[in-house]
């Protein structure tokens, strides 16, 4: 029910009395419902109106601490009684410090706070253990499975049951936009085929929770109380589980939410607007591509403040995490300190939760297995990526990772039949390279994760200003090892990975091209730096470094030739592009 207002009238909501439109009182009234913004029809008490204290005021105005359910005042309260109620502004001390108590044990968050390594303050406890990281993640993963639910907060339900009222309104055009990116580039972490299942399941649970499809609201505050109690405990999965039941057994959980919004906030912003315009419902107005993006960034926060508040730490975090600091890349920018904050959280849950071991994938089903790696290493390869174009030291680094790389395989062939999934493990080689020598973006990202220890070396040189000349090699020495490890790492790849692209390559086979040549570019850069340092620090001269920039530049425009046919991959290739035409173009002349 509504506040009362000083002569006993019932007050109006904030938007009816702001539009001084006539309020029906209701919580929420009928015309905010109809506007499907339940979460704006909020009655404030009348200026000249006493305040109630907190436990007696409705719960319109504000949530119970104490039980954590709202409680109602009663409709009329006699003078005395409200005079009673007369409170200051501020609560007595006594009250402030139980609210703060009641709310420190409101949200439970797991036990242990993830995987321990040797130096660990637990670690004198298991001396007598042989293998330290076994038995971490042995207690790691209990302590999960003892994880209590936290307790519910309604505000935090009503928010849930509005995004997923976003959802819903236009599920069919998210849909098709969160799958339409691919026909121009590709994606190893989540390929079409485990997004069509994630969305068919969320799909399928919308439509079976509502009840009156002309009013969903209700319907779906049910839904998000039900998401928000199984988003508080772990998701534990069978060891037998299929790549299908595994994809499509998540819909209720807030971490996939989150991952769907930022995925159709990707599209948004890589999709080409003919593309958008195509899926677009002819009778609205244009779709505001940076508009929706900025949307699904919000949204994909509040799922993952949700996860927060629960204490819950999972891989499906992981994976909500990684693409919503894609998302705040593609939106504001590599420099922005937004995707490299989200980042940096990102890196901890991958050391929290111990998936930089070699142990955490050894039992797992294989599809897992696989699926843990590429998260692993799409992880690695941001890192590695954002700090150079920062210039800042890299959070990750490769000696304390000590997973195997991916195997050269898609992931769409991983997770389709098995006989799909023998067919194609038959083209591996002994090392996991695909013998056939048709590379993929995973086999990129396999490649940089390999060669990641040549990239740390030369940002470990590059910000390392004080390097002594008399102790050690010195600089050009420390230059010249570098130099010498990059031609031993990339020598270890197979000798088709290395050839260098050109235009009859991407008439061939121009996936492979471009893999190809997005490595020798790598390769490329990390010489640029390093003959940049040296013209900048020992006066060297500069023929080195401009024939290295010429070079760079030579690739560039190879690649920007043979973009594909309508350049519909023009805003992922502008990514790729615009750092190193930057530097090269600027040492070129």
């Amino acid at each position: 029910m509504s506040l009362l207002r000083s002569n006993g009238v019932p007050s109006s909501c904030e938007p009816c009395r702001k539009s001084k439109i006539r309020c029906d009182h209701a919580v929420p009234c009928g015309r905010c419902r109809r506007r499907r913004k339940p979460a704006l029809c909020v009655y404030q008490p009348a200026p000249m109106s006493k305040h109630l204290n907190r436990t007696d005021r409705s719960s319109t105005d504000s949530i119970s601490c104490g039980s954590g359910s709202n409680t109602t005042a009663p409709a009329s309260t006699s003078s005395s009684s409200a005079s009673s109620a007369w409170t200051s502004p501020l609560p007595p001390p006594s009250h402030l410090r139980d609210r703060y108590l009641d709310w420190s044990h409101r949200g439970t968050s797991t036990p242990s706070t993830g995987v321990f390594g040797p130096t660990s303050y637990l670690s004198v406890l298991r001396d007598d253990i042989d293998d330290g990281s076994s038995s971490s993640l042995a207690l790691f993963a209990k302590s999960l499975q003892q994880n209590t639910s936290a307790i519910i907060d309604e505000s935090q339900i009503q928010l849930g049951a509005e995004l997923l009222l976003i959802l819903l309104d236009d599920f069919a055009l998210y849909e098709h936009m969160a799958t339409a990116r691919f026909d121009h580039c590709q994606g190893d972490l989540f390929p079409p085929s485990a997004l069509h299942l994630i969305l068919l399941s969320i799909r399928t649970m919308l439509h079976e929770a509502i009840s009156e499809p002309a009013n969903p609201l209700p319907s779906l505050l049910t839904l998000s109380r039900s998401m928000f109690a199984a988003s508080s405990t772990p998701f534990i999965v069978d060891p037998a589980i299929t790549p299908t039941e595994y994809f499509s057994g998540m819909s209720n959980r807030w971490e996939i939410i989150g991952l769907v919004f930022t995925v159709i906030g990707c599209s948004a912003c890589l999709l080409p607007q003919h593309d958008l315009a195509a899926y677009w419902p002819p009778n609205r107005p244009p779709l505001d591509r940076k508009g929706l993006a900025a949307v699904c960034v919000s949204a994909s926060e509040i799922c993952l403040r949700f996860l927060d508040y629960t204490g819950v730490i999972s891989e499906q975090l992981c994976w909500a995490t990684l693409e919503h600091a894609s998302l705040l890349t593609l939106l504001h920018g590599d420099y922005d300190y937004r995707p490299y904050k989200s980042l940096s959280a990102l890196i901890t849950l991958l050391f929290t939760l111990g998936y930089h071991h070699r142990d955490t994938t050894s039992k797992l089903p294989f599809f897992r297995a696989e699926h843990r790696k590429r998260l692993v290493v799409a992880t690695y390869a941001m890192d590695k990526g954002l700090s150079t174009f920062l210039g800042r030291p890299p959070r990750m680094i490769r000696r304390y990772i000590t997973i195997e790389p991916p195997l050269d395989i898609a992931f769409t062939d991983i997770i389709a039949s098995p006989e799909v999934l023998d067919a194609v493990m038959t083209r591996l080689d002994s090392n996991g390279w695909n013998m056939e020598g048709a590379y993929t973006r995973g086999s990129y990202a396999r490649a940089c994760f390999m060669m990641g220890v040549v990239r740390e070396a030369v940002l470990e040189i590059s910000l390392e200003s004080n390097i002594d000349e008399e102790e050690g090699l010195g600089l050009e020495g420390r230059i010249a090892e570098i130099s010498t490890l990059a031609t031993k790492t990339r020598l270890s790849l197979p000798s088709s990975l290395y050839h260098v692209s050109t235009p009859s390559d991407f008439d061939r086979c121009p996936e492979t091209a471009k893999v190809c040549l997005f490595l020798h570019m790598d390769s490329l850069y990390d010489e640029f730096i390093l003959q940049r340092i040296l013209v900048q620090r020992m006066g060297a001269s500069t023929a080195k470094l401009i024939a290295v920039a010429h070079e760079l530049l030579d690739n560039l425009l190879l690649l920007i030739a043979n973009r594909a046919v309508g350049g519909g991959d023009g805003n992922s290739v502008v990514w790729i592009v615009c750092p190193f035409l930057l530097l090269s173009s600027s040492s070129s002349f």
